[in-house]
This record gives C-alpha cells, structure tokens and sequence, in this order.
C-alpha cells in the first residue's frame, strides 16, 4: 500500500520537474534579487552594529533604531528563505549560498569577517527570527574579548547561556583560488593523508547534517559543499579510502555514525565515477553532495523509529524539500533521493545512476561487526553480473577502469603462499589486475603488522582472492592470538 505521506511527491516526475524548472526559471531569479537586497542590508546592519559596540554598551539608546531595523530585516529575509546562513569567507558573504554586494568604502565583507574571525568563526546561523531583545543579548557576547583557547566553542557556549541556542556558528571557511593546486608543493605521499583527514573531518560534520535535519531544522549544504570540494580535489588518491582498514561503522560512537561513514564512502566513489566521465568541478560538487544526503531518509522518524528501506528514499526528499526555493542543484538532490535504488532501465537521472553504483559497492563492501559480506573483487563480480538491469554498465565500468580488478581493500593470496593488501587503483591500462599491494602474511602463517610494499607490476602471481569470511577469520585470529602461533594459510587453488 501507498504511504499516503508520499502523495506529495509521487504523482508524476516529469510533471514535478517541468513545475521545477518553470519556478527555477522565474520565481527564483526574482528571489535571489530579493536576497541580494535584503542581504545587502542584513550585512550593513550587522557590520554597523559590531562597530558601535567599539564605543558604545548594547544597551545604550544608540542602538535602538539600527537593532529595530536589523531584527526587521532578519524576519523578512526569513519570508523570503527560511533559516538563514551567512558566511564569510576571502571578503565575500554569503546569504544561503547567494553572493551579498558589500560597501568595501565601509569596510563590507572584509570588515564583519575581520570581527568574526577573533572568535575563530565563519559564519553564523539563525534557525528562527530574532528579536529586538535577542539582538542586544547576541551584540553581548560577540562584543565579549575571545579566550586564546578554543574561541569558536566559547562563542557558541556564550549564545548558548544568553538563551540564544537558534544562533550556531560556523568555522572558518576558505576559497580556492584557481590553479592553487598546481601551485602548491608537491609532497610525495601527502595526497592520500590529506584525504583521509579531510573524510575524518567530514564524517562529523555529515552526522551533525543529519541531526539538524532528525531536528526539523532546514537543510543547508553550504559546510557540505565546502567538504565535498575538498574530496573533489583530492580524487587523484581517493582509492586510498577503500583500503582504509581503520574506518568502521561505530568509530564515532553515535547512532548515526554508520550513515555518516556510509554517506562519505558513497560520496568518494561517486566523485571518482564523475571524474572518470569527465564532469565539471560545479557538476561533481553538485553529486557529491547529493551523495552526501542520499541516504539522509533515515533521520526522519516514523513512530519513533527511522522508515523502512521501501520509504527512506521519499522521506529524504520530504527533509531536502525544506530548504526554501527551487534551483538545479535543489532539484537534482531530491530526485537522486528518490531514485537512487532504481534500476537503471527505469531511467533515473545521471546523479541518482552513479550514486546507485557507488552505494551498492560500498554497501556489500562495507565492513561490519560480523564482517564485510563480500570483498571488493568479489562485489564488483557480483554487480557486473547485473549490468544493464540494475546499473548503468558504462558508469559501472567507468568505476572498473579506475578501481581495477582487485580494487583496493581486495585481500589477495600468491601462488607462493604470500597474501598481500591491494592498495591502489588502476595506474595504467597494463596494470588494470596488478595492483600496488601491502604485504599482510608470510607463506608460513605470520602477520606482517608493518609489511612492505609488492608491485605486483613487477612480479608475483596472483593465485586467487580471499573470500571475505576467511579474510574475516583470520583478522579475528590476528587480533587475538600471538603472530608465531597462527595457523598455516590454506593451500592455493
């Protein structure tokens, strides 16, 4: 049976796109004139305010009208978008993701990031329409001297004390500037620990994502995007992520720790598939956070539990249809959660097909408490076998070519009773089944916990995979009995 709460968004897709794309083409442009305007002033305002606190109490006369007049404003932007976020960053604010014009003779953006910056912050975000009173309780703690220690926490624990816990902050953010990447020193080995920090970063903040939304708040992928950027630069080395062997389900020790892991891992494959088919920095932005909210479905509660597989996907677009207005990137995030199970001669959009391979990749790959269920040999086996009805065997193959055959993460035993770890991708055509491997097991049985590298580009003979099962048994066994005293590995085939 149809859940009603789905009528909303099922009818018809085409019609649903077309009414998308009559608004994004219309209505939008005329909002984000409107946000510009009032933003213009929001900022003004805000700057205008911080300077008086220079020589002025909050609750000095001074302050009426402009405090009168910013807490207006902020309802009307409120009108216009809902909950708003403004970040600054290099000069330049930003109101929900639209550029604000800023007076630079009156110091603009430069001037209120220069203030926000003493306190280690970014941005700010209101969750509800402020008041006169609430204006002046938040001049207070922003006017107060920042500690040397941790000022970004002191400031949110400040608001958090003058009963202002709808106003959260933001850290610092940066923009890149293009071709910084060519410019920056090359470091050998970086890339892959760069990575790795930024996907620890971002399981974090991809769980506070989901909290906000479990809380009815608004969706807002700007800190999202400013991470997904992040792994977009770094999908040069993103196979490092799946030979990642510290990176399990429970490493956060919350609830939603294994959507936040999941979510990344979906999000570093699909901008891998994107690279391989040669979309736009803009376009892989855009999937990566798609990819990033994919799964989000399952913040919302039914009855106090999170929905079943067959209604995840359409409760996540009830939570992406919060945020206010309709533009490309909105509309494209909503139909690849709706359609990212679909197969693909049902013909979802690119978004929802490439997210659908890398969530099912990661999905039988995914190491659990009982272990993963196949290895990545063995789950690419098992997906090619269903290309041309559940996927898309281009973008499949294009995840091949650059995964390879014993993509990383695949526990592979040489004829010469060696197992190795592959961990690299595809280098050239020619080493497309001879990956960069990490010794793992000598032919008598003994771990190796610090093995060397083997190139099996120059040498050594693959005899077959290790099943996932027996790679989890002898993981078990590595933990928990002494090296020397393990058993010998089974023969080869």
């Amino acid at each position: 049976m149809t859940d009603p709460s789905d009528f909303e968004l099922s009818p018809d897709q085409e019609s649903l796109g077309k009414a998308l794309d009559a608004a994004r083409a219309g209505e939008d442009k005329e909002l984000a004139q409107q946000v510009r305007d009032s933003g213009e002033h929001f900022v003004r305002l805000l700057t205008g305010l911080w300077r008086l606190m220079r020589t002025h109490d909050p609750e000095n006369d001074a302050f009426g009208g402009p405090v009168t007049e910013f807490a207006r404003v902020v309802q009307q932007l409120f009108d216009l978008l809902g909950p708003l976020q403004m970040v600054c960053v290099e000069g330049q604010v930003y109101v929900n993701d639209v550029r604000i014009r800023t007076d630079e003779r009156m110091g603009g953006g430069a001037d209120l990031e220069q203030e926000l910056r003493k306190h280690s912050c970014g941005g700010l975000r209101f969750e509800v329409p402020i008041t006169e009173p609430h204006v002046r309780s938040m001049l207070h703690v922003l006017a107060a001297t920042p500690p040397a220690e941790d000022p970004l926490r002191a400031l949110q624990q400040g608001l958090r004390e003058a009963g202002l816990e709808s106003i959260s902050v933001n850290g610092l953010f940066r923009l890149r500037v293009s071709g910084e990447d060519a410019a920056r020193p090359a470091r050998a080995g970086s890339a892959g620990v760069e990575l790795h920090q930024t996907l620890s970063r971002a399981t974090g903040l991809v769980a506070d994502a989901w909290d906000n939304l479990a809380a009815g708040r608004t969706p807002n992928p700007l800190p999202l995007r400013r991470m997904v950027n992040d792994i977009v630069d770094g999908a040069a080395a993103a196979e490092d992520v799946l030979a990642d062997e510290d990176a399990s389900d429970v490493e956060l020790g919350r609830s939603d720790a294994a959507y936040a892991r999941h979510s990344l891992r979906v999000c570093t494959l699909s901008v891998l598939i994107g690279v391989e088919l040669g979309l736009s920095p803009p376009a892989l932005s855009d999937l990566g956070v798609a990819a990033m909210f994919h799964d989000v479905g399952y913040a919302a509660r039914e009855g106090g539990f999170a929905p079943p597989f067959e209604r995840h996907g359409s409760a996540g677009a009830r939570m992406l249809l919060r945020q206010r207005g309709f533009h490309a990137a909105k509309l494209k995030r909503i139909l690849a959660t709706l359609q990212h199970h679909d197969d693909a001669a049902q013909g979802p959009i690119l978004l929802a097909r490439i997210i659908h391979v890398a969530d099912d990749f990661d999905t039988l790959t995914r190491r659990r408490t009982g272990g993963a269920l196949y290895s990545p040999a063995e789950a690419l086996e098992r997906m090619n076998a269903a290309a041309g009805r559940r996927y898309d065997p281009g973008l499949l193959q294009l995840l091949v070519n650059r995964i390879g055959k014993y993509p990383p993460g695949t526990l592979l035993r040489l004829r010469d009773g060696r197992w190795v770890l592959s961990i690299s991708g595809v280098r050239s055509p020619e080493t497309f089944a001879r990956p960069l491997c990490r010794l793992v097991r000598m032919p008598d049985g003994q771990f190796v916990e610090v093995g060397p590298e083997v190139d099996l580009a120059l040498g050594g003979a693959i005899a077959d995979v290790v099943p996932s099962r027996e790679a989890e048994r002898e993981a078990w066994l590595r933990r928990s009995l002494p090296p020397r005293s393990l058993p010998p590995p089974p023969s080869s085939k």
